[in-house]
C-alpha cells in the first residue's frame, strides 16, 4: 500500500548530514516484547524505549515510492545474554512473531520515524556452532503468495477461522495441567468438555512459562485427559499451568452438521464423472 513519508524525514534523507537510525520491535506473545535501535544510545519514543544494540542493523535497504521496502537485509543479535535469547530461538519461541522495522531521525525530539517493513518471523534456524538465522517475511511478501485451494472431499478451511465462520468462543474450554511427560505431551483436566473432541484443536497457555504460546493438538483422550501436541511448546510445562483449548474438527460434512455450519462446507465429495 503506497503512503507518503513526512517532509521532515524526507529532508533528513536528502540532506548532506544523515542522522538516521533504525528501530525494530519483535513480539512473540510469550516473552517480553523486544525493542532495539541501531543508534548508540537508548531512544525513548512515547511510552516505548528502544534499547541500543550493537548487533542490530539494517545492512541493506531499497525503498520504493511511498515507503514500501523493495529489499531489506536485517541483522538481529541473539545470545545467552538476550534480549533475543539463543535458547529461545532454538526452542522455536520466535516462530511467527510479529516484526516492525522503522527508519528514524534521531536528531529530533521525539525521534521521527516511518515504517519500512512490517511482517512476521517466517523461519528460524539454529546450529550447534552457536550460529543462527531469523528470516522476516513482510506482509507484502505474504500477499504475493498465490494459494489455490485443493479440490478434495475434506474441508480446507481453518476451523473457527474467518471463512469457516464458527464462533470459536462457543467451542473453547479452559483446562489445567495435572501431569507432564515433556513439552509435547501432558495430562490435564478440561472444564465442562461435554461432547467436544479436542483432537485437531488448539491449546493456548494462559499461565506459566508458556503463557501466550499456541500449538495444535495431534490427539486427545477424553478418558485419560492426555494431550499429544503436533509440536513442542517452547518452554517446560508445569503442573498447575492453565490454558484454553479450542475444539477440533474432522473437516468433513458430518462435522459441519455437528457445528451447525453445513451451509459453509467447501468439500467436493460429490463429483460428476
Amino acid at each position: 500500500m503506497s503512503r507518503n513519508w513526512s517532509a521532515t524525514l524526507i529532508s533528513m534523507l536528502s540532506g548532506e548530514e544523515i542522522t538516521r537510525c533504525f528501530l525494530a520491535e519483535l513480539n512473540n506473545g510469550i516473552t517480553p516484547v523486544v525493542r532495539m535501535t541501531s543508534f548508540d544510545a537508548d531512544l525513548p519514543i512515547g511510552a516505548e524505549t528502544f534499547s541500543k544494540s550493537a548487533g542490530f542493523n539494517v545492512s541493506r535497504y531499497v525503498v520504493r515510492t511511498g515507503g514500501e521496502a523493495a529489499a531489506l537485509d536485517i541483522e538481529l543479535p541473539f545470545s545467552d545474554d538476550g534480549p533475543i535469547y539463543a535458547d529461545h530461538v532454538r526452542r522455536g519461541a520466535w516462530r511467527g512473531a510479529t516484526a516492525i522495522i522503522w527508519i528514524a531521525d534521531f536528531s529530533t525530539s521525539p525521534p521521527g520515524r516511518e515504517i519500512i517493513a512490517q511482517g512476521f518471523v517466517g523461519l528460524t534456524e539454529f546450529t550447534d556452532r552457536l550460529q543462527g538465522r531469523i528470516e522476516i517475511a513482510t506482509l507484502a511478501d505474504a500477499m504475493k503468495d498465490i494459494i489455490l485451494p485443493t479440490i478434495q472431499t475434506k474441508c480446507h478451511f481453518q476451523f473457527a477461522g474467518p471463512r469457516c465462520g464458527v464462533n470459536a468462543a462457543t467451542y473453547t474450554r479452559t483446562g489445567e495441567v495435572t501431569a507432564v511427560t515433556n513439552r509435547r505431551n501432558f495430562t490435564a483436566t478440561v472444564t465442562s468438555p461435554g461432547s467436544l473432541n479436542f483432537t485437531k484443536g488448539k491449546v493456548t497457555f494462559t499461565s506459566g512459562a508458556n503463557a501466550g504460546a499456541k500449538a495444535w493438538v495431534r490427539s486427545w483422550s477424553s478418558g485419560t485427559g492426555v494431550f499429544e501436541m503436533v509440536t513442542d511448546f517452547p518452554f517446560d510445562i508445569q503442573v498447575g499451568d492453565d490454558f484454553s483449548v479450542l475444539s477440533g474438527c474432522e473437516q468433513d460434512r458430518a462435522a459441519c452438521v455437528l457445528y451447525d455450519n453445513v451451509n459453509r462446507f467447501p468439500g467436493t465429495e460429490f463429483v460428476l464423472e
